[in-house]
């Protein structure tokens, strides 16, 4: 039997696989990462954005497998923590987050966290054949140990906290990632020091007070990738664009399954569709998109608008009657007004944005919180991240319309 096989990474550089990892590796859910891009539609911006969830799964278990080395874990404890990293995005749909604020209402229930630990639990097939639960019993744990371990909610905090924390091997390889190949370099943080700096201390994974300055640099890196990357207004647009052609099939009873597809099996069934989906895929294929009509910022709003923003977020149909509604006003067809959000307030696929609350351990033996160690570590979570509140894009013919009706018509 082979011992394991040796990935080249742009990222980690060699990495050896064993083969006990392999036999999930080669497993049809985890193959279908391959075909689903890490950043959604982030290349119409960063034309080297092309990774996908494969490889970064890839480099969260090398990250585990080496963390787990400096923390000194037991045998069990390793492997599992190293099964978790590996597996903590097989739930992911096409285009990773774009579709993460109508998940809950058209995929069973389900976000793209829920929807990995049904996966890995056996509760979901995301795949015919899905073969990852037996394999995990086949290694004498239970599948739902590592659903609370992806989840954040085992009973060993420090291990959870490995895989979904204020620091963690996820986060340190998307980071690490995402700044690689968009060329964006306030991405970049110093993997190595972060990782000899975490330590265990009584049940919790801390930083040892050295590495505070590590730390410090991995939050302002997420912060800025967050604003630069993540959030850039252009990409918002595109994944609004895509998504509102998503929710026309669903509404039409068609594509009810587009959780279990890939990125590309997505644009062709999108495509093959008359009417308004298959315009936005050209329109994307083109990189003909819609234009910001209104990108305004927290000083922009009353605390009652912000208010009444937020009930339109919480709600799909809320936001869809008011995109018609604007798009009555200006004489524009349904579809063509999109209504994005994103202020940290705002943000439910990626919560972590506003933590920074990992405790350091002081010499003295004492653990305080990141936020009261260094006044850093406090200002970025005090930051407005992204800069911007509420976007509004449509076609270029309706901007000017738009800018004059978009209040009176959100706010009365």
């Amino acid at each position: 039997m082979s011992d394991g096989k040796i990935i080249h990474d742009a990222v980690h550089g060699s990495m050896k696989i064993p083969e006990v990892f392999m036999r999930f590796v080669e497993t049809p859910e985890f193959q279908r990462l391959r075909y689903i891009r890490q950043l959604g539609l982030a290349y119409l911006v960063y034309p080297g954005a092309n990774h996908t969830r494969f490889e970064h799964s890839l480099g969260t278990w090398h990250l585990a497998r080496k963390l787990a080395v400096e923390l000194e874990l037991p045998q069990e404890e390793a492997l599992l923590v190293q099964l978790a990293a590996l597996l903590h995005d097989v739930g992911h749909g096409p285009f990773s987050h774009t579709f993460e604020s109508i998940y809950r209402e058209y995929a069973k229930g389900h976000d793209h966290m829920s929807l990995t630990r049904a996966i890995v639990e056996g509760k979901v097939e995301i795949v015919e054949g899905g073969e990852i639960p037996d394999l995990i019993k086949g290694l004498g744990f239970e599948p739902r140990e590592i659903g609370e371990l992806i989840f954040g909610t085992h009973e060993k905090r420090y291990l959870g906290m490995m895989i979904h924390g204020d620091v963690d091997v996820d986060q340190l390889d998307y980071l690490a990632r995402d700044a690689h190949y968009t060329g964006v370099a306030h991405g970049i943080i110093d993997l190595e020091r972060l990782l000899m700096v975490l330590k265990i201390h009584e049940g919790e994974l801390v930083v040892d007070e050295k590495g505070v300055e590590a730390v410090e640099g991995m939050l302002v890196a997420r912060s800025l990738m967050y604003s630069r990357v993540y959030f850039h207004h252009t990409v918002k647009i595109a994944e609004g664009m895509l998504t509102r052609a998503l929710e026309f099939a669903l509404e039409e009873g068609l594509l009810w399954d587009f959780w279990k597809m890939t990125d590309c099996r997505l644009m062709v069934e999108l495509e093959d569709l008359e009417g308004y989906p298959s315009e936005i895929v050209a329109r994307l294929r083109r990189r003909r998109l819609y234009k910001a009509a209104v990108v305004a910022g927290p000083e922009d709003l009353t605390g009652e608008e912000k208010r009444i923003l937020y009930s339109i977020y919480r709600s799909v149909r809320k936001r869809r009657e008011v995109e018609k509604e604007l798009a009555d006003r200006v004489g524009a067809k349904e579809g063509e007004i999109i209504l994005e959000f994103s202020t940290a307030e705002l943000i439910s696929s990626e919560p972590r944005i506003k933590q920074a609350g990992i405790g350091v351990l002081l010499d003295d033996g004492r653990v305080e919180p990141i936020t009261r160690v260094t006044p850093l570590a406090g200002a970025i979570k005090r930051r407005q991240t992204p800069r911007w509140v509420v976007l509004i894009a449509t076609p270029e013919e309706y901007v000017e319309a738009v800018r004059k009706v978009w209040k009176e018509v959100l706010f009365g």
